[in-house]
């Protein structure tokens, strides 16, 4: 019987595949009966209606998501829930490069794959990983629950994890239960997307390799080409170096791949930009030979001003100085923080030239001179890419995710819960200009769904945990799509947001991120309290844990909603796997400080050479290992350099 039930069940999904329609339009398509088709019609001979749903990029959110349906799919075959088979989504996944993975793709194998995509053909800056890049955070917070470190490596592995492997395990997750790349075109570039509210469905564009277009119709569209889509420059500083003819590169890090031991050994170097990018591209220059590396930002906030001691001291942050002329053709001339340009797309040259017009070095105080810089390096970030989405469907405009956005609405007797600051900070009145949106609400959206287009999804992340953040956000939107989620109104789902901010503000650094009174006055709170101290006992207890938990229970939050096999507790409470997953974000967090430029080994020593002993798998309990070696004399597959 149970022989018979698993044909029938195969029989089943495979006629389910052959009645799926083809593109619209004069295509010349010549993918016969694909999963993905155009909008499901029932056929007269099946009682179910199947949605069709496009994915949008096949990096971490498309495998993810291709990676739920096909859990969904086996545990029903289990099961024998033929009804449930029948009503699951029909999928296709466009991928504009020649091979899964997304950013995680170096852009060396991206030039050796040959793709023929048109992003390829049309000269852009790939935003993939350089082949040398590692990971930032610990591998434990990117393992998959279903599949462990130890059964994809076999054996206990170090905290940090070159590109490579991390991109091998993901791909070999997602092909556990079937061939989840049937259903994904690749080298196809989706052109256009909009959505026909009278027929209410998608109309997809696409070209393919060979140029050729074509046209689908989907129930629903789920975007998924990531949020690192376009580099992102500061447009005035790099109109000052190039009109003032600086002689030296300029590249933004997206661009490593151009920068190797010939081009980097022996030279000075300018960072712009103290975030994730800064620190490693500093490390990875350092470890091919850079003679120094000068890191400018404009706040003097990002991750590179954790940084305890950096090897051999050859590394100096400039704090809130930044570029603002050039002197003999490779001294730059730095000065206290001026505002810049975000955005990449204004292309608004004349305001962004009268920033940089005054160069009278006499006109400023406590000017700096980096002499002899070969390249300055723009690590100052990416952009999503909306470009094909209809500005309808845009969960927020390209280039700023703040424009337009309503202020919050806080009530009058809105006040913070007591919090380890509350003695010294007393209660802050709330800004009048907090805007209804925060790093883990987008306003437009709803638990990933455009509110006014639930039928259209995104799948980004807007945490430190990307890969576990994606993977549950893979889960609920098919739990939207399955019909197993509640989708209020927008008017409900406003509200929800609205209330989701105000809990958030009871957070320190959600609130200092949003509140400018709170900024301010954090910023006031004396230099020798404990605030000031990230070695101390209550930075680590009272204001990390904090952060860390609040972060743990979000996704805790989300785990419940979708169904997601994993559980860490509620938002009220955390379970055993939850605060351990809590402590595993408070040790990543001060790895860097406490790097010391006193101790013995300063010479070498990075955040990725830290003490293992309390880094363990939440799902095996498995010890990292040390790494063969410092850090720093490794490869790119993490064995000795010869």
């Amino acid at each position: 019987f149970f022989h018979f039930l698993l044909l029938d069940l195969t029989n089943t999904k495979n006629q389910a595949i052959n009645q799926s329609k083809m593109p619209i339009g004069d295509t010349q398509n010549r993918v016969p009966s694909l999963h993905c088709s155009t909008i499901s019609e029932s056929s007269s001979d099946d009682e179910y209606e199947r949605d069709s749903v496009a994915i949008i990029g096949c990096g971490p959110g498309g495998l993810s998501f291709l990676h739920a349906l096909a859990t969904r799919r086996k545990k029903l075959q289990e099961e024998g829930d033929i009804e449930a088979l029948q009503k699951l989504p029909n999928v296709t996944c466009f991928e504009m490069n020649s091979s899964p993975g997304g950013v995680w793709r170096s852009n060396d194998s991206i030039e050796q794959s040959g793709s023929t995509s048109s992003s390829d053909k049309n000269d852009v800056i790939s935003t993939n990983m350089y082949e040398g890049l590692w990971i930032n955070g610990c591998k434990e917070l990117l393992e998959y629950f279903d599949y462990t470190f130890d059964e994809h490596f076999k054996c206990p592995m170090p905290v940090f994890l070159p590109r490579a492997q991390v991109l091998e395990y993901i791909l070999k997750r997602v092909t556990k239960h079937e061939d989840i790349f049937e259903n994904v075109l690749y080298n196809t570039t989706v052109l256009s997307v909009s959505y026909d509210k009278e027929e209410q469905f998608f109309r997809i564009k696409t070209v393919d390799g060979e140029g050729l277009i074509h046209k689908y119709k989907f129930d629903k569209c789920i975007y998924s080409a990531g949020m690192n889509a376009k580099p992102q420059y500061a447009n005035s500083l790099r109109i000052m170096l190039q009109t003032q003819k600086y002689t030296g590169r300029i590249v933004h890090s997206s661009e490593m791949n151009k920068l190797g031991p010939d081009v980097v050994k022996g030279k000075r170097i300018m960072m712009i930009g103290d975030s994730y990018s800064a620190e490693d591209l500093a490390l990875q220059c350092l470890k091919i030979g850079a003679e120094r590396i000068f890191i400018s930002s404009r706040r003097a906030e990002g991750i590179c001003s954790e940084v305890g001691a950096w090897p051999g001291n050859r590394v100096e942050l400039l704090g809130k100085k930044i570029p603002f002329a050039v002197q003999d053709g490779n001294t730059l001339l730095c000065r206290d923080h001026v505002e810049w340009s975000d955005d990449e797309e204004s292309g608004d040259e004349e305001s962004d030239e009268e920033e940089s017009d005054s160069d009278d070095e006499d006109s400023y105080d406590a000017i700096s001179k980096i002499s002899d810089i070969s390249i300055v390096i723009f690590c100052t970030g990416y952009l999503a890419n909306f470009d094909m989405l209809s500005p309808e469907l845009h969960p927020w405009k390209s280039g700023s995710y703040k424009q337009d956005v309503p202020l919050l609405k806080i009530p009058k007797d809105w006040k913070m819960k007591d919090n380890c600051l509350t003695h010294i900070l007393g209660d802050v009145e709330p800004s009048t200009d907090i805007i209804a949106q925060s790093a883990c609400v987008a306003f437009k959206l709803y638990n990933r769904m455009l509110i006014e287009n639930t039928n259209m999804m995104f799948l980004y992340e807007a945490s430190d945990y990307p890969l576990m953040e994606i993977d549950i956000a893979a889960w609920l939107c098919l739990a939207h799509i399955c019909g197993d989620t509640d989708i209020p109104t927008p008017k409900e789902m406003r509200r929800r947001n609205n209330e989701q901010i105000l809990s958030d503000m009871d957070e320190l650094a959600v609130r200092d991120s949003i509140d400018t009174n709170y900024s301010c006055a954090m910023d006031r709170i004396p230099k020798d309290h404990w605030y000031h101290n990230e070695l101390s006992e209550e930075y680590e207890i009272l204001f990390l844990k904090e952060w860390s938990e609040y972060h743990i229970k979000l996704f805790a939050r989300h785990q419940h909603e979708c169904g997601y096999p994993v559980k860490f507790g509620t938002m009220k409470q955390l379970n055993c796997i939850g605060e351990q997953a809590t402590q595993l974000c408070v040790r990543e967090c001060i790895l860097r400080h406490e790097l010391d430029e006193d101790s013995e080994d300063w010479e070498w020593r990075t955040f990725r050479d830290c003490d293992i002993s309390q880094f363990c798998s939440l799902f095996t309990g498995t010890r990292a290992l040390p790494l063969k070696g410092r850090w720093i004399d490794l490869d790119d597959e993490g064995n000795i350099l010869n």
